[in-house]
Protein backbone atom coordinates (compact mmCIF):
# COMPACT_ATOMS: atom_id res chain seq x y z
CA UNK A 1 0.00 0.00 0.00
CA UNK A 2 2.40 2.88 -1.43
CA UNK A 3 -0.17 5.25 -1.27
CA UNK A 4 -1.68 4.59 2.31
CA UNK A 5 -0.49 7.75 3.22
CA UNK A 6 -2.90 9.83 0.62
CA UNK A 7 -5.83 7.35 1.08
CA UNK A 8 -5.57 8.11 4.88
CA UNK A 9 -4.86 11.90 4.56
CA UNK A 10 -8.17 12.26 2.76
CA UNK A 11 -10.38 10.27 5.18
CA UNK A 12 -8.94 12.02 7.96
CA UNK A 13 -9.60 15.29 5.96
CA UNK A 14 -13.20 13.91 5.65
CA UNK A 15 -13.19 13.33 9.40
CA UNK A 16 -12.41 17.17 10.57
CA UNK A 17 -15.16 18.84 9.96
CA UNK A 18 -17.90 16.81 11.17
CA UNK A 19 -15.82 15.84 14.64
CA UNK A 20 -15.12 19.35 15.14
CA UNK A 21 -19.36 19.98 15.43
CA UNK A 22 -19.66 16.56 17.55
CA UNK A 23 -21.27 16.34 20.57
CA UNK A 24 -18.67 13.25 20.91
CA UNK A 25 -16.02 15.74 21.25
CA UNK A 26 -17.87 19.06 22.44
CA UNK A 27 -15.41 21.39 21.28
CA UNK A 28 -17.81 24.70 22.89
CA UNK A 29 -17.28 22.55 26.27
CA UNK A 30 -13.88 22.08 25.85
CA UNK A 31 -13.42 25.94 25.13
CA UNK A 32 -15.44 26.64 28.28
CA UNK A 33 -13.07 24.36 30.44
CA UNK A 34 -13.72 20.91 30.27
CA UNK A 35 -10.90 18.65 29.96
CA UNK A 36 -10.22 15.83 27.34
CA UNK A 37 -7.53 13.94 28.95
CA UNK A 38 -8.79 10.85 30.03
CA UNK A 39 -8.21 9.14 33.53
CA UNK A 40 -5.80 6.49 31.79
CA UNK A 41 -2.64 8.59 30.54
CA UNK A 42 -3.33 11.28 33.34
CA UNK A 43 -2.69 8.66 36.16
CA UNK A 44 0.98 8.49 34.24
CA UNK A 45 1.55 11.74 33.26
CA UNK A 46 3.50 13.87 36.08
CA UNK A 47 1.04 15.98 38.26
CA UNK A 48 2.99 19.62 36.99
CA UNK A 49 3.61 19.70 33.61
CA UNK A 50 4.36 23.55 33.72
CA UNK A 51 7.50 24.25 31.10
CA UNK A 52 7.91 20.78 30.19
CA UNK A 53 8.53 20.13 26.64
CA UNK A 54 5.37 18.10 24.64
CA UNK A 55 5.72 15.98 21.66
CA UNK A 56 1.90 14.72 20.80
CA UNK A 57 2.15 12.44 17.78
CA UNK A 58 -0.92 11.88 15.81
CA UNK A 59 -2.70 14.74 17.29
CA UNK A 60 -5.61 15.13 15.12
CA UNK A 61 -7.18 18.73 15.61
CA UNK A 62 -5.13 18.89 18.65
CA UNK A 63 -7.99 18.86 21.98
CA UNK A 64 -5.48 16.46 23.99
CA UNK A 65 -2.36 18.38 22.70
CA UNK A 66 -3.60 21.68 24.09
CA UNK A 67 -5.71 20.02 27.20
CA UNK A 68 -1.68 19.40 28.08
CA UNK A 69 -1.00 23.17 27.20
CA UNK A 70 -3.69 24.07 29.49
CA UNK A 71 -1.93 22.12 32.52
CA UNK A 72 1.21 24.38 31.72
CA UNK A 73 3.38 22.60 28.89
CA UNK A 74 4.63 23.98 26.29
CA UNK A 75 3.30 21.53 23.20
CA UNK A 76 4.27 20.41 19.57
CA UNK A 77 1.29 18.60 17.79
CA UNK A 78 1.74 16.78 14.97
CA UNK A 79 -0.77 15.17 12.51
CA UNK A 80 -0.57 13.82 8.87
CA UNK A 81 -4.07 15.72 8.36
CA UNK A 82 -3.51 19.38 6.69
CA UNK A 83 -7.22 19.90 7.66
CA UNK A 84 -6.53 19.07 11.17
CA UNK A 85 -3.72 20.93 11.70
CA UNK A 86 -5.68 23.81 10.34
CA UNK A 87 -8.22 23.31 13.08
CA UNK A 88 -6.09 22.63 15.92
CA UNK A 89 -4.11 26.11 15.00
CA UNK A 90 -7.72 27.65 14.61
CA UNK A 91 -8.56 26.27 18.24
CA UNK A 92 -5.26 26.89 19.63
CA UNK A 93 -6.34 31.06 19.02
CA UNK A 94 -9.56 30.36 20.34
CA UNK A 95 -8.45 28.98 23.60
CA UNK A 96 -5.61 31.51 24.14
CA UNK A 97 -3.12 28.62 23.92
CA UNK A 98 -1.04 30.33 20.74
CA UNK A 99 1.78 31.36 22.89
CA UNK A 100 1.80 27.46 24.41
CA UNK A 101 1.75 26.10 21.13
CA UNK A 102 2.62 24.75 17.63
CA UNK A 103 1.49 22.24 15.19
CA UNK A 104 2.93 20.48 11.94
CA UNK A 105 1.80 19.06 9.59
CA UNK A 106 3.42 15.86 7.93
CA UNK A 107 3.74 11.67 8.54
CA UNK A 108 4.80 10.37 11.44
CA UNK A 109 7.98 8.98 9.10
CA UNK A 110 8.90 12.39 8.07
CA UNK A 111 8.89 14.04 11.47
CA UNK A 112 12.96 14.05 11.51
CA UNK A 113 12.99 16.06 8.12
CA UNK A 114 10.70 19.12 9.97
CA UNK A 115 11.62 19.16 13.96
CA UNK A 116 15.24 18.37 14.92
CA UNK A 117 14.90 18.60 19.26
CA UNK A 118 13.98 16.40 22.44
CA UNK A 119 11.09 16.22 24.33
CA UNK A 120 10.61 15.95 28.46
CA UNK A 121 7.54 13.82 27.13
CA UNK A 122 6.28 12.31 24.13
CA UNK A 123 2.45 11.43 24.82
CA UNK A 124 -0.08 9.31 22.04
CA UNK A 125 -3.41 8.31 22.84
CA UNK A 126 -5.94 6.22 21.33
CA UNK A 127 -6.42 5.11 17.91
CA UNK A 128 -2.99 5.72 16.60
CA UNK A 129 -0.40 3.16 15.86
CA UNK A 130 -3.00 1.29 13.86
CA UNK A 131 -2.80 3.60 10.86
CA UNK A 132 0.95 2.71 10.81
CA UNK A 133 2.58 -0.51 8.90
CA UNK A 134 6.01 -0.70 10.77
CA UNK A 135 6.45 -0.24 14.52
CA UNK A 136 10.03 -0.47 14.78
CA UNK A 137 10.12 2.96 12.71
CA UNK A 138 7.60 4.19 14.96
CA UNK A 139 9.32 3.24 18.37
CA UNK A 140 12.56 4.75 16.72
CA UNK A 141 10.73 8.04 16.09
CA UNK A 142 9.00 7.44 19.53
CA UNK A 143 12.85 7.66 20.82
CA UNK A 144 14.76 9.82 18.80
CA UNK A 145 12.66 12.72 20.03
CA UNK A 146 13.07 12.19 23.70
CA UNK A 147 15.43 13.28 26.05
CA UNK A 148 17.73 11.79 28.08
CA UNK A 149 15.40 10.97 31.46
CA UNK A 150 12.91 11.60 28.88
CA UNK A 151 9.20 9.96 29.05
CA UNK A 152 7.13 8.24 26.62
CA UNK A 153 2.84 7.97 27.47
CA UNK A 154 1.14 5.55 25.76
CA UNK A 155 -2.82 4.84 25.66
CA UNK A 156 -3.85 3.10 23.06
CA UNK A 157 -7.15 0.45 22.10
CA UNK A 158 -6.32 -3.09 22.98
CA UNK A 159 -5.49 -5.35 19.60
CA UNK A 160 -8.39 -7.83 21.00
CA UNK A 161 -10.64 -5.33 19.97
CA UNK A 162 -9.96 -5.34 16.45
CA UNK A 163 -10.38 -9.02 15.78
CA UNK A 164 -14.05 -9.53 15.69
CA UNK A 165 -16.32 -9.04 12.94
CA UNK A 166 -19.33 -6.59 13.12
CA UNK A 167 -21.37 -8.84 15.48
CA UNK A 168 -18.16 -9.59 17.55
CA UNK A 169 -19.49 -13.52 17.28
CA UNK A 170 -16.51 -14.72 15.36
CA UNK A 171 -12.57 -13.46 14.99
CA UNK A 172 -12.07 -12.11 11.70
CA UNK A 173 -8.50 -10.81 11.80
CA UNK A 174 -5.30 -12.83 12.83
CA UNK A 175 -3.92 -11.66 15.90
CA UNK A 176 -0.46 -11.44 14.44
CA UNK A 177 -1.47 -10.71 10.61
CA UNK A 178 1.07 -7.90 9.16
CA UNK A 179 -1.01 -7.57 6.04
CA UNK A 180 -2.50 -4.44 5.61
CA UNK A 181 -6.55 -4.13 6.12
CA UNK A 182 -8.13 -2.34 3.71
CA UNK A 183 -12.03 -1.22 4.04
CA UNK A 184 -14.45 1.23 2.74
CA UNK A 185 -14.84 3.87 5.43
CA UNK A 186 -18.49 4.62 5.99
CA UNK A 187 -18.86 7.48 8.63
CA UNK A 188 -16.94 8.02 11.98
CA UNK A 189 -17.12 7.28 14.99
CA UNK A 190 -18.68 10.61 16.02
CA UNK A 191 -22.05 11.73 15.68
CA UNK A 192 -22.62 13.81 12.49
CA UNK A 193 -20.50 11.44 10.71
CA UNK A 194 -23.12 10.22 7.65
CA UNK A 195 -21.08 12.08 5.04
CA UNK A 196 -17.52 10.85 5.53
CA UNK A 197 -16.81 8.55 2.93
CA UNK A 198 -13.88 6.71 1.03
CA UNK A 199 -11.32 3.75 1.43
CA UNK A 200 -9.03 3.85 4.75
CA UNK A 201 -6.22 1.39 5.10
CA UNK A 202 -4.78 0.13 8.69
CA UNK A 203 -2.41 -2.63 10.77
CA UNK A 204 -3.12 -4.51 13.77
CA UNK A 205 -0.19 -4.86 16.03
CA UNK A 206 -0.14 -7.30 19.02
CA UNK A 207 1.13 -6.27 22.66
CA UNK A 208 4.47 -7.93 22.23
CA UNK A 209 5.32 -5.94 19.09
CA UNK A 210 5.06 -3.16 20.14
CA UNK A 211 6.59 -3.57 23.89
CA UNK A 212 10.09 -4.94 22.51
CA UNK A 213 9.80 -2.57 19.40
CA UNK A 214 10.22 0.18 22.19
CA UNK A 215 12.87 -1.56 24.31
CA UNK A 216 14.85 -2.26 20.77
CA UNK A 217 14.71 1.38 20.54
CA UNK A 218 16.72 1.98 24.01
CA UNK A 219 13.98 2.95 26.27
CA UNK A 220 12.74 1.23 29.62
CA UNK A 221 9.76 -0.08 30.34
CA UNK A 222 8.20 1.35 33.70
CA UNK A 223 5.00 0.34 33.84
CA UNK A 224 2.33 -1.93 31.80
CA UNK A 225 -1.47 -1.91 32.49
CA UNK A 226 -4.23 -3.52 30.61
CA UNK A 227 -8.09 -2.29 31.12
CA UNK A 228 -11.43 -3.34 30.63
CA UNK A 229 -12.89 -0.75 29.48
CA UNK A 230 -12.76 1.63 26.66
CA UNK A 231 -12.97 6.37 28.10
CA UNK A 232 -14.55 6.61 24.78
CA UNK A 233 -17.72 5.58 23.25
CA UNK A 234 -16.38 5.37 19.95
CA UNK A 235 -17.70 1.28 18.80
CA UNK A 236 -21.18 0.53 17.60
CA UNK A 237 -21.84 -1.83 20.33
CA UNK A 238 -21.21 -0.20 23.64
CA UNK A 239 -22.59 0.04 26.88
CA UNK A 240 -22.08 2.00 29.86
CA UNK A 241 -21.23 0.47 32.96
CA UNK A 242 -20.04 3.70 34.79
CA UNK A 243 -19.36 7.49 34.00
CA UNK A 244 -17.19 7.25 31.09
CA UNK A 245 -16.48 3.89 31.50
CA UNK A 246 -17.64 1.71 27.92
CA UNK A 247 -17.77 -1.79 27.50
CA UNK A 248 -18.35 -3.83 24.39
CA UNK A 249 -22.20 -5.06 25.20
CA UNK A 250 -21.41 -8.91 23.96
CA UNK A 251 -19.28 -9.54 26.29
CA UNK A 252 -19.00 -6.68 28.85
CA UNK A 253 -15.83 -6.78 31.05
CA UNK A 254 -14.85 -9.98 29.82
CA UNK A 255 -11.67 -8.73 28.04
CA UNK A 256 -9.01 -5.69 27.48
CA UNK A 257 -10.02 -2.91 25.82
CA UNK A 258 -7.30 -0.24 26.21
CA UNK A 259 -3.53 -0.77 27.37
CA UNK A 260 -1.39 1.87 28.58
CA UNK A 261 2.48 2.22 28.32
CA UNK A 262 5.06 4.29 30.62
CA UNK A 263 8.19 4.10 29.13
CA UNK A 264 12.09 6.19 30.17
CA UNK A 265 14.68 6.81 28.19
CA UNK A 266 17.57 6.03 30.17
CA UNK A 267 20.17 9.12 30.93
CA UNK A 268 23.32 7.14 29.42
CA UNK A 269 21.57 6.04 26.07
CA UNK A 270 22.98 2.63 24.71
Amino acid sequence: MENYLDINRDTWNQRVKAHLSSDFYDVEGWLAGADSLKDIELALLPDNLEDLRVLHLQCHFGQDTLSLARRGAQVTGVDLSDRAIEAANDLAQRAGLADRSRFINCDLYSLPDHLNEAFDIVFTSYGTIGWLPDIKRWADIVARFLRPGGQFVFAEFHPFVWLWNEERTAIKYPYFSKEAIVEAASGSYTDGSEAVGGTEVSWDHPLSEVITALIDAGLQLKSFQEHDYSPYDCFHDTVEVAPGKYHLKQMPGLIPMVYSLDYLKPESEK
